[in-house]
């Protein structure tokens, strides 16, 4: 029996206008009716997707920052894993000189040290925004991930550079072409899922979880019921053969999966 349901937002609960359709709301709606517990898990900072699923009306838990926050439904930080300070310094260095735009989450807020409308676009449902910064004047503590955008040629040395220098101390991996992102070693949506599956008492058989990015391959590994959606890269695809296969998020993907694979078969 299906306890909890994990969803990633980009290209999976959201909409291509980065917005969670009627249809997906209702379903949630009739999750949390059921008794079913609702945890979003993302690469977004938790400011914003906090400020999105109050809109919600739901109790929500949060996996945010890839695994480096773990909030409750009511915000409260439960668990946090920065990158260690000391390597703060290394990362800006290494990613320096790049025709590339750098972020960072730290604490409770978005740094960035030029411009870009476009990804304010993507946080227009929050209302989320980043704060213009010289990261020579920053201070290195509480930093839970980095992420730079960019094509994906433009990263590919990118991010061999922080592999070859770093990859024994950080998690490095893209999480889509465009966006490559760097956390502590051993943050995953995955392991901070785990813990909190330990904590609640569930078991990974009763977990419903779904994603379309590199990001999810560990927390879609971990649990019981694996849901990758039909815009997910078929590099995704390919490393996760054996999950459920679900609609693409412009066809509102994780409600009509959660509709005909679980809410038909409970009672209202």
């Amino acid at each position: 029996m299906i306890k909890l349901v994990v969803i990633d937002l980009d290209g999976t609960l959201l909409n291509p206008r980065h917005l969670v359709s009627e249809a997906t709301l209702q379903a949630l709606r009739a999750l949390d009716q059921r008794g079913i517990q609702l945890m979003i898990a993302t690469g977004r900072h938790f400011q914003d997707v906090y400020m999105l699923a109050r809109q919600l009306n739901l109790p929500v838990s949060f996996i945010t920052s890839n695994g480096a926050r773990v909030h409750d439904h009511q915000g409260n930080l439960l668990y946090e894993n920065h990158i260690p300070d000391e390597l703060v310094g290394d990362v800006l260095d290494l990613t320096a000189g790049y025709d590339i735009h750098r972020n960072i989450y730290q604490g409770d807020v978005w740094l960035v040290e030029e411009e870009n409308e476009p990804l304010l676009a993507i946080h227009h449902a929050s209302g989320f925004a980043y704060q213009l910064i010289d990261f020579k004047e920053m201070r290195p503590g509480h930093i839970d991930k980095f992420y730079f955008n960019a094509p994906h040629a433009v990263l590919v040395p990118v991010e061999a550079g922080l592999q070859q220098a770093l990859g024994d101390r950080l998690t490095i991996t893209f999480t889509t072409g465009e966006y490559l992102e760097v956390m502590n070693k051993g943050v995953s949506k995955g392991k901070a899922l785990q813990s909190k599956l330990q904590s609640r008492g569930i078991l990974p058989e009763e977990v419903m979880a779904f994603g379309d990015g590199m990001n999810d391959i560990e927390m879609l590994e971990l649990v019981g019921h694996p849901v990758v959606m039909e815009n997910a890269a078929e590099s995704v695809k390919a490393l996760l053969p054996g999950a459920n296969l679900a609609k693409s998020n412009a066809e509102d993907g994780v409600a009509d999966y959660l509709q005909r694979h679980l809410l038909d078969g409970l009672p209202a």
